[in-house]
C-alpha cells in the first residue's frame, strides 16, 4: 500500500462494527505497540487493547501473564492476543552507554524466544475462549536506532545489522511453525513493512 491509499484511507470516518463481539483483540507487545498505539485513530483504542512496555523480552511476557492474565480476562471477557515480542531478546539496551547492542549470543536468545513464545501460547491456552497468534519481528536496525541517538562511532554497527537480519529471519520462520502448529494464519507484518521500507 503506498502513502498516499493509507493517507486516503486514514482520513475516511470509522464506519460502525456491526455483530457481537466474540473476542476482545489485544497487541502484547514492547515499545512497538506503544509506538503503534500512539499511531492510531482516536476510537481505536476502545477496541484494540494495548499491553505494551518498554524493553519487554517475552520472559518479561511470559511472566507478566503469568501474574495479570486471569485479572485482564476477567475486565475483558475472552481475548484474542497478538503477542508481537522478540525484538528485545535478539537485542539489547546498554544503560552505560546508553545505546542499543546486538545480544552477545543471538542462537541462545533465538532458542530461549521460541521456547518463550511457546510457553505463552499454553498460558494463553488454559483459557479455552481465547485465542492465541503471534506476530513476526519486524526488521530493525541497530546502525539506525544508534546513528539516531549519536553514537561517535557508527560503523560498528553496520557488521552487526547484517547479523541481526539473519537471526530475524531464522526466529520468523520458527514463529511461523508455532503458528502453523496452533492453526493460526497471522499478517505477516514483517514483510508489509520492509517492503514500504524498500518504496521509500
Amino acid at each position: 500500500m503506498s502513502i498516499k491509499k493509507l493517507n486516503d484511507y486514514l482520513k475516511k470516518p470509522d464506519l460502525p462494527i456491526k455483530g457481537d463481539k466474540a473476542l476482545t483483540p489485544v497487541l502484547f507487545s514492547d515499545s512497538k505497540g506503544n509506538y503503534l498505539e500512539r499511531q492510531i485513530r482516536p476510537g481505536i483504542s476502545r477496541v484494540i487493547k494495548f499491553w505494551s512496555e518498554k524493553g519487554r523480552t517475552t520472559k518479561k511476557g511470559v511472566q507478566w501473564l503469568r501474574d495479570n492474565i486471569a485479572t485482564k480476562i476477567g475486565q475483558l471477557d475472552n481475548i484474542s492476543i497478538y503477542v508481537w515480542l522478540g525484538t528485545c531478546d535478539l537485542t539489547y539496551y546498554n544503560y552505560k552507554t546508553k545505546y542499543v547492542e546486538l545480544h552477545p549470543d543471538p542462537s541462545e536468545a533465538i532458542k530461549d524466544t521460541v521456547d518463550n513464545l511457546n510457553e505463552i501460547v499454553k498460558i494463553v491456552q488454559n483459557y479455552p475462549g481465547c485465542k492465541v497468534t503471534l506476530l513476526e519481528v519486524p526488521p530493525i536496525s541497530i546502525y539506525h536506532w544508534n546513528k539516531s541517538r549519536d553514537h561517535p562511532d557508527i560503523n560498528q554497527f553496520i557488521n552487526q545489522d547484517c547479523v541481526l537480519v539473519k537471526h530475524i529471519l531464522e526466529l520468523n520462520s520458527k514463529i511461523r511453525e508455532i503458528n502453523q502448529q496452533i492453526q493460526v494464519f497471522p499478517p505477516t507484518l514483517s514483510v508489509d513493512i520492509s517492503h514500504n521500507q524498500q518504496k521509500s
